[in-house]
């Protein structure tokens, strides 16, 4: 990785993302997440939570039959997890599947307003801030798992001493890129640079193909990617100031926002065709060569190789001009178990299953992801491979998890990017947008 920070300096990034504002946020998801965390493919198929009626999940989440779960994660991800704890305890979990990220922070937000939330659910760096001020969450800190968890890491969905969701790992995130297609448009190697990396697209586009396609809910990361390369790893507590006042979105964000308008939207390097994809039909994009690069994570590997076994790729950060580059990324989603509800003890015997030995390494399997759970012994077995000792250095980081109010400033800065793309607004305004949003917010 060129110019990665230091470790004085990268610790200093992973304690100031951890601990900022109490907050601390893959993923998180942040997460956007983790912490924003790793998101579940968008299979464009109408989520469980969305097909069952309001009155049933009211009745299954106020003491029916079912104990449920809100996840982003899956069915087919979760099924080994739900079938073999319903097995050895009879306890059958409904879970109602949202994809994330935005999707499932609006849909968590209309399940609290309208007391209808599940038992359980998957806690982000989106919402983690709403779950801890409203006191949506029960505090498990009293489990034997956060024994062997480092306590800085834990606080990422913590307050206070108290922790509100468990999650095993952390994701590490970056831009995929068909090797074949670089080799064909004549780029040797990863750009190093945000300038190596505008000409890799350019000469991909003389090819005829998409330098760079995302869905719709990803045209934010990479002007968010390159403010990350660019000022954080320069000034790692620039979130954390926004939050005190003592800077602004417009005085530190604009520049590199205007910098990615003008270098890749503005030429015709990243197009508006994102706007109307999801996240599946954009994979598809990258699968089939109709585009060279994806922004991603490892939850997509294994939709990769199962869509297109042949095919050769890698990873590389966002790089800034001077070649600084700093990996997306955070502690992944974690298990919560609401405070309404009144099986509080069967979310505690989930939580306990699932923090087992052999299922903490079974959900590396299914996540891709790095470990924070001391003692396992396991390899990544991806393309991340490179990047585990930066996770575990904390040379990663997400906005989303420092941000105060993160989820209605992810919302805004998702939307300002999307009217940007589609002339409804001017890329310098996204940033004073975001001011305006964190004084509403703050009220």
């Amino acid at each position: 990785m060129a110019k990665s920070l230091n470790i004085r300096r990268l610790t200093a990034l992973l304690v100031a993302a951890l601990m900022a504002g109490s907050l601390l946020t893959a993923c998180a998801g942040s997460g956007e997440q983790s912490a924003s965390a790793p998101a579940a493919e968008d299979t464009g198929s109408q989520p469980a939570s969305e097909a069952a009626e309001p009155e049933a999940q009211a009745e299954q989440s106020a003491g029916g039959d079912a104990f449920t779960l809100l996840s982003w994660y899956t069915d087919e991800q979760m099924r080994e997890y739900l079938q073999g704890f319903e097995s050895e305890s009879g306890i059958k979990i409904d879970l109602q599947f949202v994809p994330a990220v935005q999707q499932y922070i609006d849909k968590f937000m209309v399940l609290v307003s309208s007391n209808q939330m599940t038992d359980m659910f998957f806690m982000a760096a989106e919402n983690k801030q709403e779950i801890i001020e409203r006191s949506l969450a029960e505090d498990l800190s009293g489990l034997p798992i956060f024994q062997r968890i480092p306590a800085n890491v834990s606080a990422t969905y913590g307050d206070d001493g108290k922790i509100f969701a468990y999650s095993p790992d952390a994701w590490v995130g970056g831009v995929f890129y068909n090797k074949a297609i670089f080799e064909q448009a004549g780029i040797a190697g990863k750009p190093a640079t945000w300038a190596e990396l505008m000409d890799a697209c350019q000469k991909i586009k003389d090819l005829g193909l998409e330098p760079i396609v995302g869905g719709s809910e990803q045209v934010h990361e990479m002007p968010m990617n390159l403010y990350v390369s660019q000022v954080i790893s320069q000034d790692p507590d620039n979130d954390r100031k926004i939050n005190q006042d003592e800077t602004t979105f417009a005085a530190t964000y604009t520049d590199e926002f205007t910098t990615w308008f003008n270098d890749m939207y503005a030429t015709g390097l990243q197009s508006q065709i994102s706007l109307g994809l999801n996240n599946d039909q954009a994979i598809d994009m990258f699968v089939t060569g109709q585009c060279a690069m994806f922004s991603g994570g490892p939850w997509n590997i294994a939709t990769f190789q199962e869509k297109n076994p042949e095919m050769e790729f890698d990873v590389f950060p966002i790089p800034d001009k001077d070649g600084n580059a700093v990996l997306s990324g955070a502690l992944n989603v974690g298990l919560s178990i609401s405070s309404a509800t009144d099986k509080k003890a069967e979310g505690t015997s989930f939580i306990e299953y699932m923090s087992r030995d052999e299922n903490i390494l079974k959900w590396q399997k299914t996540t891709c992801n790095i470990l924070v759970v001391e003692g396992l012994d396991y390899e990544v077995g991806s393309v991340f491979d490179q990047y585990k000792a930066d996770a575990v250095a904390g040379n990663f980081y997400l906005p989303q998890i420092v941000w105060d109010n993160s989820a209605g400033i992810y919302k805004e800065l998702l939307t300002g990017i999307q009217d940007v793309m589609t002339g409804a607004d001017t890329i310098d305004n996204v940033p004073v947008r975001l001011d305006t949003k964190m004084q509403e917010l703050n009220g």
